[in-house]
């Protein structure tokens, strides 16, 4: 069985807010990070500089050799991506940037004030439909991918004045990857900005590699992830993991088909993971979020990526007892006193435990609640700006999901107001809505911290009084 690496131990507990001011404080910030750190509030995130000791092969015992002790190498070594590898200029161009959308409404809307209604052969006249699981779906997949569902978008004619503007914003990109240390220790806010916009899709598997350490994590322990693979690993994990498979976004061209190479590389990247970490193993959440960098990288890339997010970006998120989301769940309804007092009075006189609707927002990155172009805007955040960009999200969610006083009346119970939850307005979850709606919020790091704080205080005094009274 592996033993993990003491530099990946998991920090239960520990504030992702918190870990600017520790790595500033600490004597393991670079005097460069601790220059950022007091320049100004957009400090530069620890994540996005990871720097750990490559695994020792040593601490792995090796239990799948051939006869001449190598170990046996998987026949699914990469996968041929369509954002990575024969894309042809529709896909490359990736219309999914906030610019590209905004041409695509006002083409839609100038559409349906022409004709009085849009119909299916307006946007796709070469596609037809079948039923699938009681749903229509199409038959072409979309440009992520889906073939149907609540994630299936309708693909629109592309301006080609936008495509060459996208063009622009692909060749910056690459000229910032480039340069990436200059850019991440000198001109973080331009990095920042650039990932609000949007990353080209074309660059998106690149970039999120780069700014949550994973394609650093991969070079410095090569050979870690088959050497995980060739182990059995935990029976228990492993039968947990093959019963979610088929539940991750089964409307997905990579994952409709049992055999097809969306679940067999979701099945390796877990696996691994379980192995890495025996003692928190698998968790659902996770496999959501595996999907998702499955669907953008091969199968090794996509595994550290996990890897930086599970123990960098959302530590303790995935261990037994689910305290540190707890927690967060008690910061997000505190925030949200600020934010919107009446959705939070709202809230709080139901007595709606914040745990039933944020643990999925966060333990799955939004996977499974917003449309997926947002998903793809809110992820490029994500891994830019860390773990407060969930909140924001969230935030905006509960603020304009019962802002109007006829919502609220219409909620007389927490049950109506978990259906408003389950079921969010578009107006509510449309990328360039909920994207300018995060940057406008009055919240700021200080504030997390500060609130973040305080929760674990009273936690910590509540389990004081509890231990006390027995």
């Amino acid at each position: 069985m592996a033993t993990r690496h003491e530099s990946l131990s998991l920090q239960v507990i520990t504030s992702p807010f918190l870990r600017n001011v520790e790595a500033a404080n600490d004597g393991s910030a670079s005097g460069v990070e601790r220059r950022m750190f007091r320049k100004s509030l957009e400090r530069l995130e620890r994540i996005n500089m990871i720097d750990l000791e490559p695994f020792s092969s040593e601490s792995y015992q090796t239990s799948d050799q051939g006869p001449s002790g190598d170990k046996k190498q998987s026949k699914l070594q990469n996968r041929l991506s369509r954002e990575i590898l024969g894309v042809d200029d529709a896909v490359l161009s990736a219309p999914d940037i906030a610019q590209l959308q905004s041409q695509e409404s006002r083409l839609l809307s100038n559409q349906l004030s022409m004709n009085g209604s849009l119909n299916q052969t307006d946007v796709d006249d070469d596609a037809s439909s079948v039923v699938f699981g009681g749903s229509i779906a199409s038959t072409v997949p979309d440009k992520y991918g889906f073939f149907g569902g609540s994630q299936f978008s309708h693909d629109t004619d592309i301006n080609p004045a936008m495509v060459a503007i996208f063009r622009k914003r692909e060749q910056k990109w690459l000229n910032m990857l480039d340069d990436w240390e200059k850019y991440m220790t000198y001109k973080y806010k331009k990095v920042r900005d650039r990932c609000r916009k949007g990353i080209p899709s074309s660059i998106r598997p690149r970039a999120w590699q780069y700014l949550c350490g994973g394609g650093v994590l991969m070079e410095k322990n090569k050979g870690v992830f088959d050497e995980l693979l060739s182990q059995p690993g935990d029976p228990k994990w492993l039968d947990d993991i093959r019963k979610d498979l088929h539940r991750q976004f089964p409307m997905h061209e990579m994952f409709a088909d049992s055999n097809g190479p969306g679940q067999v590389e979701l099945f390796r990247v877990l696996k691994a993971y379980t192995i890495l970490n025996p003692v928190d193993g698998y968790f659902q959440g996770q496999a959501p979020v595996a999907a998702m960098l499955v669907m953008h990288m091969p199968a090794e890339e996509a595994f550290w990526c996990l890897v930086a997010i599970c123990e960098r970006y959302l530590p303790g998120y995935y261990s037994q007892g689910l305290e540190a989301v707890q927690i967060d769940g008690d910061v997000l309804v505190a925030l949200l006193r600020k934010v919107s007092p009446s959705v939070h009075r709202h809230l709080t006189k139901q007595k709606l435990d914040p745990v039933l609707f944020m643990m999925e927002w966060f333990m799955c990155i939004y996977t499974r609640t917003l449309p997926w172009a947002s998903v793809l805007r809110v992820w490029d955040m994500f891994f830019c700006e860390g773990v407060k960009v969930l909140f924001r999200v969230g935030l905006v969610i509960l603020k304009y999901s019962f802002m109007k006083p006829k919502t609220m009346k219409e909620c007389p119970t927490m049950y109506e107001s978990m259906e408003v939850l389950r079921n969010l307005h578009s107006s509510v979850t449309e990328e360039n809505v909920l994207v300018s709606r995060m940057l406008k919020l009055p919240i700021g790091e200080e504030d997390m911290e500060r609130v973040h704080r305080k929760v674990v205080e009273l936690r910590k005094k509540a389990a004081s009084s509890s231990t006390q009274c027995n």
